[in-house]
């Protein structure tokens, strides 16, 4: 913004660095604005002035003066001893150009400079009090913003054009400037809708692509004229409770205004690094009191070119925090703290993980209970926090619930993301309780689950789901169709009907109140009645009957969060008929509806695949399947059955009563060069073989210890390592009871080694820091690095950092990745960088489940280099369904790439794949086509050509046809019985 002749430029935090160039006085002046330290701020022509708290006993005089020509600069004066008059910038003046770019509406309007200031005249003047000034930029922003609603609530949205839109925008950015904060945030909502509308963009499931979310953008008008109306009243001289002053308009909290906090015993149970729309960076832990059970809040909020040159704020993950001492601000829970002493700090242990228990909420009813008392308050934020007890999951279609022990579920979001975190964080555990967000979806009551309590092999653990950042931006006010979200989390009848008739009160708004009439609204009213809502319906009536449009907007507004408070009630917890659902093996703390057939791997992997089957339902398939097998089958095909992460643990229990069997099963896994899971499962076989005890007990201890010692793949090595600590946890080998105690004593310096790279890797302000601590989190090779590697998977802001936690993840054996990564593959041609890093992590991983989609990708040659790398990964696993593709499509075989492969492999296993499928033709008309086939694929090897060709000479002996004397003809030619033509 440019400043008219003898006036001060507005400026953004964001363009402080361009006037300080010395980063130290920044930061200081930064932290002195911060803490209050500046007083009796003015403006008077081309000059700020200020005074500023210093160690004497007067406060110190600042001034800056401003400059257009040759370029825009602010030349810095102050009185402190630190700085003469000449220099550009002490850390008072940084401080007085902070408050200037941060709130310029502070600074009073003076009619000359104030007595004493650094060049300034010493003549005392009148003073134009700047709050009056400021208090009608407020006014007039609340005034626009009213008519904004006003006319979007008559006249619908249909003719909102482009311009408009931007309009908006820019009304958004100068509420924000005249410090309308909330106003502000909702106001960029609704413009993002709109543009999303007219761009024509992705909607919730069940809408019409370009179709405006209706209730969305019911909720953020509502929200927006309730605001205005709570600020019209203050403005008119109504105080504000300071937690409405926090939420509403902001405000710089001097530390006499924060309330003391003592006595505090944290945890902390997330943290998220995040920047805003308007270029700031957030990084914030969140916390639970072991005491009181409240949520606190730990934030450093700094615009983004000062966060690059800050230290940033530390995590506290694996500590407790006891006798911590702070001030909290005015607010909402989770309360926003500023420690003066962090108290005794001590690794986490399972105590302060039972006393989160013994401070949860006891059930999905009380979780519901605290929403509805926090949305009592229209103008608290949209999410409480809450630490709550539950014992499973249940997966409906894409949707999950959390169950407590009476039955009642909780809603979670539908988002695919929590799916894929949820099944890391619960693999081979029992859930204890969820902490995280609650708040309305689409006006069902939803779970953002932030963390997790389990209980382990080990003992509890505290997990993380998902980064608090995530869970806010994908909160309520995105919404999603109602109809949709509550017949698929099981809603009642009687929710889905109030949810249909707020839907349709939502619909009118989005094409405008001068369509309403008694046509409309009568039936909507008859079926509140039906609902035992007459005053509601009467209300509803009763809006038609106003002539004027713009006189129905406040009562239409009224009902339609009255109703939502009445379907918060309806659509809270939903039973759950325990015994018509089934536990899914792998997750023994999920639960899905029954299913009434066993489906086959490959049919599974169809549905999966086409979006109709969600991961857990297809966990039981896997489990009942593999579980029908004999015993001996599975021994007999260690391959590809040993290659995929589902069937693992359904293997390990089979596999477990084996002794002998189960042994040399391992043994070949571990030794023939095969799919790294094929190993892993292999591992988790003689863990299960020893905790079932028998003879075999030692021998398969022996082997794990053997895997610990000199395995080269780290993954290997660290699930070897936790096998047998676990079996050094149940079983007899150290004094009864402290078998536990003792392991984590053992792990206790590699886990503390773990938890400090963890904290740089979610802190550390460059992608540079970050990318060391996660290859030195790899070099550990401990799988209590896997979530430090998937949170910054998934939610660091580096795509370098999160290609190399793809390979941390698929070097340790992360299983619940391949899923991810083969979606990354499919979409080769929307995302080519993204493609590449998951061929090479699904290569490492050595899961079947990712080999067709590599296979798609070799066929289409796509990287063959790459991709031909990680199919020979694979090892034996992958011939058969790589020699079905060649077959298919005989051309591939004269790619190089396709020959290298099975060059690459296995001399004897090749020789074995092709003879067999000889065997299985002979006698079959297109043997011959096919023999010269095999004998280029056999080619590679002196073995296998040598194989092949016999087993050809036999199968074609006799076989009448120019085909069938040709392939004896270069059978021959192979075993150099007939001379090769030069």
């Amino acid at each position: 913004m440019s400043a008219a002749p003898g006036d001060v430029k507005r400026i953004g935090a964001g363009e402080l660095r361009a006037f300080i160039q010395d980063a130290g006085e920044l930061k200081k002046g930064t932290l002195l604005y911060d803490g209050g330290q500046l007083l009796n701020l003015a403006r008077y022509e081309n000059k700020l002035f200020c005074d500023a708290k210093g160690s004497g006993a007067s406060p110190y005089k600042v001034s800056l003066v401003y400059s257009d020509a040759p370029a825009p600069a602010f030349k810095g004066r102050c009185s402190c001893p630190a700085r003469t008059f000449n220099t550009a910038f002490c850390k008072h003046a940084a401080a007085l150009l902070v408050a200037w770019a941060r709130a310029p509406e502070s600074f009073a309007v003076s009619e000359a400079a104030p007595p004493g200031a650094p060049g300034g005249d010493t003549a005392r003047k009148s003073v134009k009090k700047g709050s009056a000034n400021a208090q009608a930029m407020m006014k007039s922003g609340v005034e626009q913003v009213g008519t904004l609603v006003r006319e979007l609530g008559v006249s619908g949205v249909a003719t909102i054009g482009g311009d408009r839109i931007e309009q908006m925008e820019k009304l958004a950015e100068a509420l924000r400037e005249n410090r309308l904060r909330r106003l502000s945030a909702r106001t960029l909502d609704l413009a993002a809708l709109l543009r999303r509308q007219a761009a024509g963009g992705r909607q919730a499931r069940g809408a019409p692509r370009g179709a405006l979310p209706a209730v969305a953008y019911a909720n953020v008008m509502a929200d927006l004229l309730l605001t205005a109306r709570k600020l019209e009243k203050h403005l008119a001289g109504e105080p504000l409770d300071d937690r409405h002053v926090e939420e509403l308009v902001g405000k710089t909290w001097k530390a006499s205004d924060r309330k003391p906090a003592e006595g505090l015993t944290l945890i902390e149970y997330a943290f998220s690094t995040r920047t805003t729309s308007d270029d700031f960076v957030i990084r914030e832990s969140r916390f639970i009191d072991l005491e009181s059970g409240r949520h606190f809040s730990e934030k450093q909020i700094l615009p983004v070119f000062l966060a690059k040159r800050t230290d940033p704020k530390r995590s506290f993950a694996g500590e407790v925090l006891a006798g911590a001492r702070a001030t909290t601000y005015p607010g909402y829970p989770p309360l926003r703290v500023d420690f003066s002493d962090l108290g005794d700090k001590r690794p986490l242990d399972a105590g302060a993980l039972e006393s989160v228990l013994a401070r949860a909420l006891p059930d999905v009813g009380a979780a519901l209970a605290a929403l509805q008392e926090h949305r009592k308050d229209v103008f608290a934020p949209d999410l409480v926090p809450v630490a709550v007890l539950t014992d499973t999951l249940f997966a409906r279609g894409a949707r999950l619930s959390a169950v407590d022990d009476k039955g009642e579920a909780l809603h979670l979001p539908d988002d695919p993301a929590l799916e894929e975190r949820l099944a890391g964080s619960l693999r081979d555990a029992r859930l204890r309780a969820l902490l995280g967000d609650v708040g309305i979806d689409a006006a069902l009551p939803t779970l953002w689950p932030l963390a997790a309590v389990v209980e382990g092999p080990l003992g509890l653990e505290l997990r993380p789901v998902l980064d608090q950042g995530l869970a806010a931006r994908g909160g309520p006010l995105e919404g999603s169709a109602w109809n949709a979200a509550a017949r698929e989390a099981g809603a009642s009848p009687a929710a889905i009907a109030l949810g249909e008739v707020r839907e349709e009160l939502a619909e009118a708004l989005v094409t405008g109140l001068t369509g309403l009439s008694a046509r409309a609204t009568d039936p909507l009213a008859a079926r509140l009645r039906d609902l035992r809502l007459e005053k509601q319906a009467a209300l509803l009536q009763a809006l038609p009957q106003r002539p004027e449009p713009a006189d129905r907007l406040d009562d239409f507004i009224k009902l339609y969060q009255v109703l939502e408070m009445a379907l918060v009630r309806l659509a809270g917890a939903t039973q759950i008929d325990r015994g018509s659902t089934e536990r899914v093996p792998t997750y023994e703390s999920v639960a899905v509806a029954r299913p009434d057939e066993t489906l086959s791997p490959d049919e599974v992997a169809r549905r999966r695949a086409a979006g109709a089957m969600n991961r857990y339902v297809a966990a039981v398939h896997h489990a009942r399947y593999y579980a029908s097998l004999p015993a001996s089958e599975l021994v007999a095909s260690i391959f590809p059955i040993w290659a995929d992460g589902t069937a693992t643990p359904t293997i390990a229990r089979t596999f477990a009563p084996l002794g002998a069997e189960a042994i040399a099963a391992a043994e070949k896994a571990l030794t023939v060069k095969a799919g790294r899971v094929a190993k892993l499962t292999a591992v988790r076989v003689l863990q299960a073989v020893v905790l079932h005890g028998g003879p075999a007990r030692a021998e398969a201890t022996a082997m794990l210890r053997k895997v610990e010692e000199h395995a080269k793949d780290a993954g290997l090595r660290a699930l070897a390592r936790d096998a047998l600590d676990v079996i050094d946890v149940t079983h007899v080998t150290q004094p009864a009871g402290l078998g536990s105690d003792w392991v984590r004593s053992r792990r206790a310096a590699r886990l503390e080694r773990v938890h400090d790279l963890a904290k740089t890797l979610g802190a550390a302000p460059t992608k540079e820091e970050r990318i060391e601590a996660l290859k030195a989190l790899s070099e550990l090779g401990d799988l209590a690095a896997l979530p430090a590697f998937r949170r910054a998977f998934y939610a660091d802001a580096s795509r370098d950092v999160r290609e190399e936690a793809a390979y941390a993840l698929a070097q340790l054996g992360d299983v619940e990745m391949v899923e991810t990564f083969v979606r990354m593959l499919a979409s080769r041609g929307v995302d080519e960088r993204e493609a590449k890093i998951a061929a090479y992590a699904l290569g490492f991983l050595g899961d079947v489940r990712g080999l067709s989609e590599l296979l798609l990708a070799y066929a289409d040659g796509y990287k063959p280099g790459i991709v031909a790398d990680a199919i020979r990964a694979f090892g034996p696993v992958a011939l058969t369904p790589l020699v079905d593709l060649i077959e298919a499509r005989p051309e591939l075989a004269k790619r190089a790439a396709a020959l290298d492969v099975l060059k690459k492999m296995d001399d004897t296993a090749v020789a074995a794949c092709l003879v067999e499928r000889i065997e299985a033709r002979r006698g079959d008309a297109d043997l011959a086509d096919k023999a010269q086939l095999y004998l280029r694929l056999a080619d590679v090897h002196a073995h296998s050509r040598r194989e092949v060709a016999t087993a050809l000479m036999s199968a074609l002996s006799g076989a009448p046809g120019k085909e069938a004397q040709a392939a004896v003809k270069a059978a021959q030619k192979a075993l150099g019985v007939v001379k090769r033509s030069k």
